[in-house]
C-alpha cells in the first residue's frame, strides 16, 4: 500500500513580488485547472457525458468512498495537491512555485501545467509587458535535487515519481527537531482554529490528513498506529517555544494570518517523525492545498 507522489518547481520571473497576489491568485486554480481541460464550461459537471475521464472530476471532485468503513474513518477527502510559495534570496524578480500532486492525480500532470501557467497569466503586474512567466520547471528526487523537465512533450512521461513509504522510510533527525512553520497555519481543533501550537493537535490533524489521501488516492490504506502515535505526540516537549500566532510579512489581512515561526522539540519518536516528514510534502491544517500551512523539519 503506498501513495506515489510528483513534486515541482516552477522558477517564476516576476516584477511583483507582492507574494499576497499570488497566494490570492491560487485561490482561483479550481477555475482555472477546470478551464484548462474542459470544452463544456457552460454545463454543470453532474450533465456532462465525460465527468468521468475528466481530469477536473479526478483531481476535484472529492467524492465519498462507496466502502463505508473508508467514509467513516476519513469522511471527505482532501485535494490531491499541495502549493508552496517562496521568493528567491537576495532576487526580488525570481519566485519559486512548489507543487506536490499526490497518487492517482498524477495521470493529470498536463492539465496541472496549463492551469499554472494560465493562473500566473492572471496575476495584476506593474504594467502588461511585466507578466509573470515560467523560466523553467524543475522535478524533485528524494535527495532534492532538482532535474529540469522538458514540457514540449508529455509532463507526465518525465517526472520522477516518488514514494511515501520511502520518504518515511528515509527520515533524517533524531529525537530533538526543529519545525520551522513557513506559512500561516490555520489548524482546527473542536472547530475552533488554535491560536497557540499544540503538537498533539498538529500531528492529529497530519495523520488525517496522511491517511486520507493514501485511502483515496493511493494504492490503499496508510498503516500507523493512530492511538499509539497520539499518546507519543503528548511526550513531546518544547525546547524553545517560537512558533507565535500572528499576520505573514507579505499581508494585513485577517484571513491571512495563521501560526508561524519555528520550535524546537524533544522526544519526537521514528513514528512520529516519519510521519512529519511525509507531511512537509503536503502542507498541513486549512487551506493547505493553497499554499498555507507549509513547514519543513530538521534535526535540532
Amino acid at each position: 500500500m503506498d501513495l506515489n507522489l510528483v513534486r515541482l518547481i516552477f522558477e517564476v520571473e516576476t516584477k511583483n513580488s507582492d507574494l499576497a497576489g499570488f497566494y490570492q491568485a491560487l485561490r482561483r486554480f479550481e477555475q482555472l485547472f477546470r478551464q484548462a481541460c474542459c470544452g463544456n464550461l457552460r454545463d454543470a459537471c453532474i450533465a456532462c457525458n465525460e465527468k468521468y475521464s475528466c481530469s477536473y472530476r479526478a483531481v476535484f471532485a472529492q467524492d465519498l468512498s462507496s466502502d463505508p468503513d473508508v467514509v467513516r474513518r476519513h469522511q471527505k477527502p482532501p485535494l490531491p495537491f499541495a502549493f508552496k510559495l517562496k521568493l528567491v534570496p537576495n532576487n526580488g524578480s525570481y519566485l519559486e512555485i512548489s507543487l506536490v500532486v499526490a497518487g492517482k492525480a498524477i495521470n493529470h500532470m498536463d492539465v496541472f501545467f496549463r492551469a499554472v501557467r494560465q493562473m500566473l497569466e492572471t496575476i495584476p503586474a506593474q504594467n502588461h509587458d511585466n507578466v509573470p512567466c515560467i523560466r523553467v520547471v524543475y522535478c524533485l528526487d528524494y535527495q532534492m535535487l532538482r532535474h529540469e523537465l522538458d514540457f514540449s512533450s508529455s509532463a507526465s512521461r518525465n517526472v520522477i515519481v516518488l514514494s511515501s513509504l520511502d520518504i518515511m522510510e528515509n527520515r533524517v533527525g533524531g529525537e530533538n527537531i526543529r519545525l520551522d512553520i513557513e506559512s500561516p497555519l490555520r489548524l482546527l481543533c473542536g472547530g475552533s482554529e488554535l491560536r497557540r501550537f499544540d503538537f498533539s493537535a498538529f500531528l492529529r490533524s497530519q495523520m488525517r490528513r496522511c491517511s486520507s489521501l493514501f485511502a483515496y488516492y493511493g494504492d490503499g490504506e496508510l498503516d500507523i498506529d493512530f492511538a499509539g502515535l497520539s499518546g507519543e505526540a503528548g511526550l513531546v516537549k518544547c525546547l524553545d517555544d517560537g512558533i507565535r500566532y500572528s499576520q505573514p510579512s507579505w499581508s494585513p489581512r485577517p484571513n491571512h494570518a495563521g501560526l508561524l515561526g519555528a520550535s524546537r522539540f524533544a522526544g519526537v519518536t521514528p513514528g512520529i517523525l516519519s510521519l512529519l516528514t511525509l507531511g512537509a510534502y503536503i502542507n498541513a491544517g486549512k487551506l493547505a492545498s493553497y499554499g498555507f500551512g507549509a513547514y519543513g523539519t530538521e534535526a535540532g
